[in-house]
């Protein structure tokens, strides 16, 4: 029950935080780390809940024409899930690479669709991906341990043990 009202609290201020950003003419990914931390720490079936939900009301309140939000997501959910089982270490530095890679996966390719697949609407798409994967990349290992931070104090599972876990849960399979 605790980790559904701390991803609700947090998908909402993310949700609430990218709507008033838009509307103010800035555009920010504040859900798509939130999808990455979710199905890094408490699986995927739970970063697709919350992938689904928040894109669906991101979406909803943002008057999409095309909702693109949802399966964009799902690929972040898709890329923590190799990202957990890939990577060798669990170093809080090395959360620089898909910080950066975030934008291309969730705000690349719905601006590209929105904009009708022209060659302007790439190059405008592929810069405004480059400066957000610039800023994404500093700013993600921090969020996380943000996120971290709170969890801990809630006693949840945290990103810094997933990676125990998941070798727990191999070697009691073995």
């Amino acid at each position: 029950m605790t980790r559904f009202c701390y991803l609700f609290l947090f998908s909402f201020a993310a949700i609430l935080g990218e709507v008033l950003a838009e509307s103010c003419g800035f555009k920010v990914m504040l859900l798509a780390p939130l999808v990455f931390y979710s199905a890094y720490v408490f699986g995927a079936p739970c970063g697709f809940a919350v992938a689904f939900t928040g894109g669906c009301v991101l979406d909803f309140c943002l008057g999409a024409a095309n909702p693109w939000t949802v399966p964009f997501l799902f690929l972040i959910v898709c890329f923590a899930v190799l990202w957990l089982h890939q990577t060798e270490t669990d170093s809080i530095s090395l959360l620089i690479i898909p910080g950066a890679i975030l934008p291309f996966l969730a705000q690349f390719p719905p601006a590209v669709i929105d904009g009708g697949f022209t060659w302007e609407s790439i190059l405008d798409a592929g810069a405004d991906a480059v400066i957000a994967a610039i800023l994404s990349a500093m700013l993600f290992p921090l969020a996380i341990m943000l996120l971290d931070f709170i969890g801990s104090g809630l006693s949840l599972e945290l990103f810094a043990d997933a990676k125990e876990r998941l070798r727990n849960n191999r070697q009691r399979r073995t």
